[in-house]
């Protein structure tokens, strides 16, 4: 009786705040927000789930995984950060295709030792920069938080549901912050 009821108290406080809640193989995925994102409820959840299952299967095929990161957005995957070789970047690459769900997968992987912590710091800085920069995008009907934003080795990643005026405006405010070396978009454009 006690779990029913904190299910469903879960359920109640994710709804009301515009975020969703869902169990993935036993584990409480929250902190999904759909209150702002072009993509069905559904969809958000589904790429949620995606990305769980890519990072379970590259960890399980690769032995050396701890710098590749995951998103997904429309079923299309995005793979960043590093390699140890040519294999690993294609094992991890077919670690993703071979998800239900996925359309296609963007692997942009480099094949070298890990950055270090040093470098892994400038990108998290790099990647909350650009997140607030997006707050000073000037666009009737724009919505920073339907952007998703990755960073690795100083190259900015984008994904997100936009218009082509909102991802000018969204590389412009990002490729001249400090330590960005490259913009690269992977938008679905509406």
């Amino acid at each position: 009786m006690k779990k029913i009821l904190l299910i469903t108290l879960i359920i109640q406080v994710t709804l009301f705040s515009g975020c969703a809640t869902v169990v993935v193989g036993g584990a409480v995925v929250s902190g999904i927000s759909v209150a702002n994102d072009r993509r069905s409820a559904g969809q958000v959840i589904d790429d949620k789930i995606i990305s769980i299952q890519v990072r379970k299967a590259i960890h399980k095929n690769i032995s050396n995984d701890e710098h590749i990161k995951v998103m997904t957005y429309n079923g299309v995957v995005l793979l960043v950060g590093e390699a140890a070789n040519s294999t690993d970047k294609i094992k991890a690459e077919d670690s993703a295709a071979e998800r239900t769900g996925v359309i296609r997968v963007i692997n942009e992987l480099h094949e070298s030792i890990p950055t270090n912590v040093s470098r892994r710091t400038k990108d998290s800085y790099i990647t909350s920069k650009s997140k607030s920069s997006l707050l000073r995008v000037n666009l009737e009907g724009f919505n920073p938080s339907r952007v998703r934003i990755m960073t690795t080795r100083g190259v900015v990643y984008l994904m997100g549901k936009v218009s082509k005026i909102e991802a000018q405006a969204v590389v412009e405010k990002i490729r001249n912050l400090r330590g960005v070396t490259k913009v690269v978009k992977v938008f679905e454009y509406i």
